[in-house]
């Protein structure tokens, strides 16, 4: 789940980043898109006072020298020259005469270097480095740092640190925009507190329908979707997919809202959500949904649609051509009274999976079929797997099931006329009987055997 909420929000280099450096070398220090990490003592004072409005503050000034140094570094960054840029700068720091906010506005520009080069620690130690010169900024900047710094914490996954810093600038500030509130619920949700999560979210939802230049997006919905979730408020999870579907009618949400309807127990509306989204093609590349979509016809007393699934998502290769998915098809045949159409998957089923039991079936529909040669080879698979069951100490799961499939084996021979291979088939399933009420069972049969070679002689004059 933390990749998906990862991806909902990210920390690109923006325009605004370049801006700053500008703002900076022209004496004014702008805010900045990125925050510093790390306040000292003074700025967890702060966060203990009520919010307030942002105050001017009087900042020194830069001195000619120290400003034509600051421009040449930035000239130097342009062209890519960073370590003439990072000299400059040391030059700055190395000097005992600037004053704080002009080492303030050195520490930036080093900022704005190792954030180009992609060393977020870097980037959070320079940022701490301008929070010591606190009252030397103007307060915009000192804001805009502490709300970035829990965004550069953020992507080190640092996110208690980063709470502190965002915690820090919320409790000061005034106007938080939709964005960082998507941000702060984002941050919530890595740290667990689903309920901070709905709060934040809903709050900029709300801000962004309340005007018209601000679009709400989808993954706002999707942020809250996820909260609902892991709170287990499927009723809620309910309504957020229902605007999403309305909203941005992607395929997942139709399958999400239908499992979501079958967890509150609304099996039909689960059913036909599911429905709705396999004859729209939503399931076509998702295996497992097909195979799924084919169970709940079946459950809903449509066999005959779980066919039409099954074969279509077989013949088109949209799913594996399994022991399972070839065994689900059969048993939809069944079910349909499709008994012919059923060997064949049934058949290929039993093959795959060394399946004892399914042979024992397949020969019994094969007997209803009169199919009794076929039903023979069925029956003496089933017992080659079920003597197979008896070497893994399943003796007694195994033996009934072996003396059912000589008995039915005999009793197909018997309807082929073949009287001395029933006869053996009989005397086998006779040595495998193990009360008296199963060798009566066989002796019965065996009688019913011997009737019926009987007339069979008499009719055609055999003595």
């Amino acid at each position: 789940m933390k990749s998906f909420i990862n991806s909902l929000y990210s920390l690109p280099k923006t325009l605004p980043v370049a801006a700053a450096a500008a703002a900076l070398i022209a004496t004014v220090v702008a805010p900045s898109t990125l925050s510093l990490v790390g306040a000292g003592a003074a700025i967890a004072q702060e966060a203990e006072k009520p919010k307030i409005k942002a105050k001017t503050r009087k900042v020194p000034a830069m001195s000619v020298g120290v400003h034509k140094k600051i421009q040449k570094a930035q000239e130097m960054m342009d062209e890519k020259d960073i370590p003439g840029a990072e000299k400059m700068l040391a030059s700055v720091l190395d000097s005992t005469k600037p004053n704080d906010y002009e080492r303030a506005v050195t520490w930036q520009m080093r900022a704005m270097i190792t954030f180009e080069l992609d060393d977020t620690p870097g980037t959070i130690r320079a940022y701490e480095q301008i929070l010591t010169y606190a009252d030397s900024i103007p307060e915009a900047l000192e804001m805009s740092i502490l709300f970035n710094l829990g965004q550069l914490y953020y992507t080190l996954e640092n996110y208690t640190d980063a709470l502190r810093y965002v915690n820090l600038w919320e409790d000061r500030t005034t106007l938080v925009s939709v964005n960082q509130l998507v941000f702060i619920a984002q941050l919530h949700y890595v740290m667990g507190d689903f309920n901070k999560v709905l709060e934040y979210v809903y709050r900029a939802i709300s801000d962004a329908e309340a005007v018209d230049t601000v679009e709400v997006k989808e993954n706002w919905y999707g942020l809250a979707l996820s909260a609902h979730w892991e709170m287990n408020e499927y009723d809620k999870v309910r309504d957020i997919l229902e605007i999403l579907i309305v909203n941005w009618p992607k395929p997942v949400y139709w399958t999400q809202l239908a499992g979501v309807y079958g967890e509150l127990g609304e099996e039909e509306a689960s059913f036909s959500l599911s429905e709705a989204a396999y004859k729209q093609g939503f399931l076509d590349d998702k295996d497992i949904q097909l195979v799924n979509m084919a169970q709940i016809q079946i459950a809903r007393q449509a066999p005959i649609k779980a066919v039409w699934v099954m074969e279509k998502a077989l013949t088109e290769e949209r799913i594996e051509a399994s022991a399972d998915n070839n065994k689900l098809l059969g048993q939809a045949y069944m079910m349909s009274n499709e008994f012919e159409k059923a060997i064949e998957p049934l058949s290929k089923s039993a093959a795959q999976d060394d399946d004892a039991d399914l042979w024992f079936q397949i020969g019994q529909v094969l007997m209803q079929l009169d199919r009794h040669t076929d039903a023979i080879n069925a029956f003496d698979k089933a017992i080659i797997g079920f003597q197979a069951m008896t070497k893994k100490a399943d003796v007694t799961k195994a033996r009934p099931k072996i003396l059912a499939s000589h008995m039915q084996k005999g009793t197909a021979l018997t309807e082929l006329t073949r009287f001395k291979e029933a006869a053996a088939a009989f005397n086998s399933a006779k040595k495998v009987a193990k009360d008296k009420r199963e060798r009566k069972m066989v002796s019965q049969w065996t009688n019913y055997m011997k009737t019926e070679k009987a007339r069979e002689d008499t009719l055609h004059g055999r003595s």
